[in-house]
């Protein structure tokens, strides 16, 4: 196969082949390899297991050095209708009583409440005017003091006094890995992948305290085959898991060649042996929390923010204005006086039988209706569906017959080509409410829709804001430590730059006596506490040490988050959400399809067909997004991709040196 060749060029059978591993939510770590969270774009030249039943860890050393785990808290937490650990009786940003809304008013410049204080230390990697490591980057972790003497050897399975093992899975299917590749114009050989992945290693070991313990990585061929059954596919992934615990002896397993398993057996399993796995993206956070402290999300917010702020922007912003932009005149004002909405999420079909997003549809729901949003259609559309294009003929010609003038939707990037298609030989045009889902914000993506339906497209993306791949920050890095390089991998850098980053800055705040604990909490003397605790249970744990914070101390990032544009909010633990937060992103910008802006795409190829992000790219947490009437599809104060780094998101300058690992 030709793997420059776009969607559009693959045939159906294809698509569902490689999709069918990508669309699963657990395996959505995919899309953000894809999607590639920190890269703006290629530079030129689902289970059926339950996760409710979480055993004791083997070997899993908890708070106090006692054995944690025990029996996950039954409904102790999800989207599904009950209250998030913590949640109950909070107030959320906009002062009203919110379940699992944000808790946190912080303003950008200083730390929120459980983050590490940013300060100074004699450490020569510090630099005194930010506290913060000396790295070309908004994200550069906070200074640690300077080490010495012993880092105990071997605190943890995997962790030596000098190694710490990572796990990374390579596909034993490679038509499938090609086939997705192929659609995301991915020309990366492994090899490539492997030099990259290991020199932004030798990077952040170079910058970042790791208490003289090296990273190494061993891959290994899943035995994870897709076309399997159900439950061959969970005995495969629990097999895979076993492997990455019981075999290669890893800390953690990184979904870095987006091969893991797809389905959630292989992270209940890790989670019981108590490996760390950074392995997710838009799980709903009920999830992250029966998992905790062991499995991290790769980029986008969980799926319970996601639905949160993508309530808030159709209840403050869409649904209170009659409709406007459809492209027929009997589903505009003053044919209609108020919008109807139909919501389409992704449901259980003949090749992936799942039912993992009917709580987040469900929630969603309930989210609407306390804004006055009932919906009049609440619809599956088959996930990988093998009859998509017919499904989608009945689909749109129902919404059709109702009358629903805003279609919003929560899927893949590939159902909105047979929607919109459906919907364009009905001579149905209704306003679309992208939501930032799975790809579906990308311009890569956008062009491959009808246009006479997709022009009609706007809401709410949680990806960065776009700038030229060559000005990226993990772009720059590379070049910044390799003289001037390009990485070998010119299209998966930005995820294999955001894992190589996020981990070693966990094992520098986590101190020398590195477990998931420390990982999450540090070490003592505790200043807070977790909302919930280990693998599900409701009892919180001292968290966030004063020397050594861990992940959960990480201070709100940027610093001035307020004067940036183009970098996403970084936070884990509770600074923003009235939960545990175990991933990476937390805000959102707003945007609308523009069919006649013209530019590259995220694979960098020129084309017809953007997105435009609105009020100059400005970036919104959860209840702070602006409410009233916005100026959708109106060109004033919107870009489509930055020709330079916004000021807001510049990071200091250092020269190039080597602290660490030398």
């Amino acid at each position: 196969m030709n793997n420059k060749a776009s969607v559009s060029d693959m045939t159906v059978g294809e698509l569902l082949k490689g999709l069918r591993r990508y669309l699963p939510f657990i395996a959505a770590a995919t899309a953000v390899v894809l999607v590639v969270v920190v890269l703006p774009g290629k530079p030129a030249a689902p289970s059926t297991q339950s996760v409710g039943t979480s055993t004791t860890a083997p070997g899993a050393t908890g708070p106090g050095g006692t054995a944690s785990g025990g029996q996950a808290q039954a409904g102790a937490v999800g989207p599904g209708g009950t209250t998030l650990p913590g949640a109950a009786g909070s107030t959320g940003t906009n002062g009203t009583s919110a379940t699992g809304g944000a808790n946190g008013t912080a303003s950008g410049g200083v730390s929120a409440p459980g983050s590490a204080t940013l300060t100074a230390t004699t450490d020569p990697a510090c630099d005194p005017t930010t506290g913060r490591v000396r790295m070309p980057t908004l994200y550069a972790p906070p200074c640690v003091p300077p080490f010495s003497g012993s880092n105990g050897g071997g605190t943890y399975n995997g962790v030596t006094n000098n190694t710490i093992t990572v796990a990374v899975a390579k596909s034993n299917n490679q038509a499938q890995a090609a086939a997705l590749r192929a659609a995301a114009a991915d020309n990366d050989s492994d090899q490539q992948q492997q030099d990259t992945i290991q020199g932004y290693i030798d990077v952040m070991e170079h910058h970042i305290q790791t208490y003289g313990r090296q990273i190494k990585i061993k891959y290994y061929t899943s035995t994870y085959n897709s076309n399997d059954s159900s439950s061959a596919q969970n005995a495969e992934c629990q097999s895979d898991a076993t492997t990455v615990a019981k075999t290669i002896h890893a800390f953690m397993s990184a979904d870095l060649f987006a091969q893991d398993c797809g389905t959630n057996a292989f992270q209940n399993t890790l989670a019981r042996y108590g490996v760390l796995c950074w392995c997710t993206v838009t799980v709903p956070a009920s999830y992250y929390l029966q998992w905790a402290p062991y499995v991290w999300g790769t980029g986008l917010p969980d799926e319970t923010q996601g639905y949160l702020m993508r309530a808030e922007v159709i209840c403050n912003e869409i649904a209170p204005y009659p409709p406007q932009f459809a492209g027929e005149a009997d589903l505009n004002y003053p044919v209609k006086k108020s919008r109807s909405f139909g919501l389409i999420w992704p449901g259980a079909s003949s090749i992936v039988n799942t039912d993992v997003y009917k709580a987040g549809a469900a929630f969603f729901a309930q989210q609407l209706q306390k804004c006055g949003v009932a919906l009049k259609e609440n619809v599956e559309f088959p996930i990988v569906d093998p009859n998509g294009p017919a499904d989608a003929q009945t689909l749109m010609a129902k919404f059709k017959s109702d009358g629903i003038t805003d279609v919003i939707f929560v899927g893949d990037f590939i159902d909105p080509i047979y929607l919109t298609s459906a919907a364009e030989s009905q001579q149905y045009k209704p306003e679309w409410i992208d939501t930032g889902s799975a790809l579906t914000d990308q311009t890569h993506s956008g062009r491959l829709y009808t246009q006479d339906e997709w022009q009609h497209a706007f809401g709410v993306s949680f990806l960065p804001d776009r700038v030229p791949p060559t000005l990226s920050e993990a772009w720059n890095t590379w070049k910044w430590s390799h003289n001037g390089a390009s990485p070998p991998a010119q299209y998966a850098y930005g995820g294999d730059y955001l894992w190589a980053l996020f981990f070693t800055t966990g094992i520098s705040l986590a101190g020398p006596h590195l477990t998931p604990y420390s990982f999450q909490c540090g070490e003592p003397p505790y200043t807070s506490q977790t909302h919930s605790g280990w693998l599900g249970s409701s009892k919180p744990v001292a968290c966030v040490g004063k020397t050594y914070p861990g992940m959960f101390g990480y201070p709100l990032s940027p610093t001035n988050y307020k004067a940036r544009v183009a970098n996403a909010v970084w936070s884990w633990g509770s600074k923003l959400w009235s939960w545990d937060d175990y991933n990476v992103f937390d805000d959102g910008t707003l945007i609308w399809w523009d069919p006649n802006a013209t530019g590259p795409d995220e694979t960098n190829a020129n084309g017809k067909g953007m997105f435009r992000y609105m009020y100059n790219g400005k970036r919104y947490l959860y209840g702070q997004f602006p409410s009233g009437k916005q100026p959708w599809f109106n060109k004033t104060n919107t870009v489509t991709i930055f020709s330079s780094v916004p000021a807001g998101d510049r990071s200091k300058a250092y020269p190039y040196r080597c602290y660490y690992m030398c």
